[in-house]
């Protein structure tokens, strides 16, 4: 088992073992979608369920699945949730699947995604399976929503506009809606250039404070617990 299967196979995947911001994985999405909170939840709300039913899938197919083929059948399988979300996004949220553009259809191509089904759904049951999923969908969730928080911000100076793009409504409605705001504050943040340091600060940053939160669980642990003496009664028996 190589270093990536180690550090995905651990436990914490909401943030401690978090895909994005620890483990590095599927950083392209994150990148390209970040620019307001709408897009980066709308991509993170649909990797979501395609990780869960992905991984379930797996977990109740893990017997049939010829272990020569089994990356082929887990692609198929990525791909078929993959597709059944793209046509949902095209049928009730247009203006925000055309928002989404590529990396919509790419979530087929997530490895962070690939990875829990390789070390964890095709060797658990279907509710472990489905936990570890749910876990690992909520961590790529949060870091597309916190990163394009602070994106949003200093290109905007909004948080959260147009999340009208994120209920299903008419197309001529919500592209009304998408371009109620075009202010462009901190232009380098959304570059790519500005968007690769963004991430990297944030990234350093939480490191920085789960370093910091487990440096002081750890301090806690090793705190020298005082010896009480013993008191031992009884004679001495002479031989």
């Amino acid at each position: 088992m190589n270093e990536l299967e180690l550090q995905a196979g651990r436990g914490g995947m909401i943030l401690e073992n978090n895909p994005v911001l620890v483990q590095l994985l599927g950083l392209s999405p994150v990148l390209g979608v970040s620019t307001t909170i709408t897009s980066g939840a709308g991509l993170g709300v649909a990797t979501f369920f395609v990780c869960v039913f992905s991984c379930l899938t797996v977990s109740l197919l893990k017997n049939s699945i010829p272990h020569k083929w089994r990356l082929v059948w887990y692609m198929l399988i990525l791909a078929g949730y993959t597709t059944i979300v793209e046509t949902i996004g095209q049928l009730y949220f247009y203006p925000l699947y055309l928002k989404l553009g590529v990396y919509l259809p790419l979530i087929c191509c997530n490895v962070a995604i690939l990875i829990r089904m390789e070390t964890v759904a095709a060797k658990s049951n279907w509710p472990a399976a489905t936990v570890d999923a749910t876990k690992n969908g909520l961590g790529i969730l949060i870091a597309l929503f916190l990163f394009a928080a602070v994106r949003e911000a200093l290109v905007s100076g909004t948080f959260f506009a147009n999340w009208q793009l994120l209920l299903p409504a008419s197309n001529e409605i919500a592209t009304a809606a998408s371009n109620l705001d075009d202010t462009r504050l901190f232009q380098f943040a959304n570059t790519q250039a500005g968007a690769f340091i963004l991430l990297g600060m944030l990234i350093a940053l939480f490191n920085s404070l789960t370093q910091t939160t487990n440096s002081a669980a750890a301090a806690e642990a090793e705190e020298v617990v005082p010896a009480k003496r013993a008191r031992v009664t009884g004679r001495l028996s002479k031989e």
